[in-house]
């Protein structure tokens, strides 16, 4: 199977090896993100996806904490769209939702972003307009610390999605079907049979290369940004060492195998051995044999034939690493002043997903008193896991199934397995109205959305977000 971008060349968003006065350039004038359509090949069809690129082609966006970010996204396309800038702390006017937080940019049209990055880490962006995440209008938006500077340390950014020749409007018609059974052998793992994974819009059967040297650092910032398949990263023949999860630090944490969710983040270092060679980094499908990855190779290694398919099928994800990472910046200890409840509920076989009994957008938002510490606990009544991703804020992950995390990850989206309770804490010092949803896009689709209203600001008319 191979995939062909016919466009300006793919330029990989990596390499942390420059001189520090370019990584502490002040931003002057505004930056241009353009949305565009470019033809994808894979096998042996051809579709159109979508793209998110700066005028020099560069895809995404990277930028350094303390400046500001301001930039005019330039719709290019024949459809209607907005940017939403996934796991960032900004103001709720430039949290790019339609009919909540600003009007969809037209075909042709453009719309300004302008707030101050006050974080360090990796995200990423996407449109949270109809179905258009799962024709890749999505990017990697990755901001640097400004002192941050290691002339050993190579920077590789390896962006996941899934991807099914049929339209996303096909598979969420054929899901709300009466046949939404067949759709998936294993319906609680996942409910769309996927024809391949991609890592940067490619397969195994062409995957990016990436020269790096014998004995050097590489810092994989790893984004799941499928719309569907949780994946197991896994490192191979080197060890790799976990320090941040959605952009947030945590204490060294080793392994070759690590779970990452649809909308979370990892960022892995490894080290290249002394005697060099060709290191594959796969990601594998939870529930299925579909792998993607790229090739870390020094020079003159011979490069590896991969399959696109595993020889097993992966299981599914669980809690024994989210019980074990510990934030380096934790919040304070406080005991929370308010606690809301998000009952994540649905079943497949109406195909309906909800949160509090309730579907998107005839939703009662949870109300949240500013200026306080907020717990919201999670619990799923379905058989599926959901990743659950809340707006504008970073959380702490308290408690898994009643056991206390100590100082637990900090993040902006927790998976809530199945029939599992989680509960969450954040300071609400970010007044606004925030969507709260499982980022599983044919879930949010069907429903899979409240928002977070802090009290005194007030409740927007809610429509679908198409």
């Amino acid at each position: 199977m191979k995939i062909i971008i016919k466009t300006i060349p793919f330029v990989l968003f990596f390499l942390f090896i420059g001189c520090r006065e370019e990584w502490s350039a002040v931003q002057a004038s505004p930056t241009v993100l353009i949305v565009k359509k470019v033809p994808l090949t894979v096998g042996n069809k051809t579709t159109e996806v979508f793209r998110i690129e700066q005028p020099d082609g560069t895809w995404g966006f990277q930028g350094i904490q303390g400046e500001d970010f301001n930039t005019i996204v330039k719709n290019e396309t024949n459809v209607p769209t907005v940017i939403h800038w996934h796991g960032l702390i900004v103001p709720n006017d430039a949290d790019g939702v339609p009919n909540m937080t600003q009007p969809a940019i037209p075909p042709g049209g453009e719309y300004p972003y302008h707030f101050k990055l006050t974080q360090s880490g990796t995200y990423w962006m996407h449109s949270h307009y109809g179905l258009q995440t799962e024709r890749y209008l999505s990017a990697p938006f990755i901001i640097h610390e400004a002192q941050e500077k290691d002339a050993n340390t190579q920077e590789v950014v390896m962006f996941i999605t899934d991807y099914s020749h049929k339209s996303p409007e096909t598979i969420l018609k054929e899901l709300k079907s009466k046949s939404s059974m067949q759709m998936s052998s294993k319906p609680d793992l996942t409910d769309v049979t996927y024809d391949a994974l991609l890592t940067n819009y490619k397969t195994l059967q062409d995957p990016e290369i990436i020269k790096v040297k014998p004995e050097q650092t590489v810092r994989l910032r790893l984004i799941n940004a499928a719309s569907g398949s949780n994946v197991f990263i896994k490192t191979g023949d080197l060890k790799g060492t976990v320090i941040a999860t959605d952009g947030q630090p945590i204490h060294p944490f080793s392994g070759t195998k690590f779970p990452l969710a649809v909308a979370q983040r990892l960022d892995i270092l490894v080290t290249i051995p002394k005697q060099g060679g060709a290191y594959p980094i796969l990601a594998q499908g939870e529930g299925t044999q579909l792998q993607t990855g790229l090739i870390l190779a020094t020079p003159e290694a011979s490069i590896p034939s991969l399959n696109e398919q595993a020889k097993t099928v992966e299981d599914a994800l669980n809690y024994d690493q989210e019980r074990q990472y510990k934030a380096v910046t934790p919040l304070s200890v406080k005991k929370p002043e308010q606690t809301l409840l998000a009952s994540l509920d649905g079943n497949m076989k109406n195909y309906v997903w909800m949160i509090n009994n309730q579907a998107w957008p005839n939703v009662t938002p949870l109300e949240a008193n500013p200026f306080k510490r907020v717990e919201i606990v999670f619990k799923n009544t379905t058989g599926m896991s959901h990743p659950m991703h809340l707006h504008g804020h970073t959380f702490e992950v308290t408690e898994i199934d009643g056991q206390p995390l100590h100082n637990g990850p900090m993040r902006d989206t927790v998976l809530v397995m199945p029939h599992s309770t989680v509960k969450i804490q954040f300071d609400s010092n970010n007044p606004g109205n925030w969507p709260l949803h499982c980022h599983l896009a044919y879930h949010q689709a069907a429903g899979m959305m409240t928002f977070v209203n802090y009290k005194g600001i007030q409740i927007p008319q809610l429509k679908s977000l198409e």
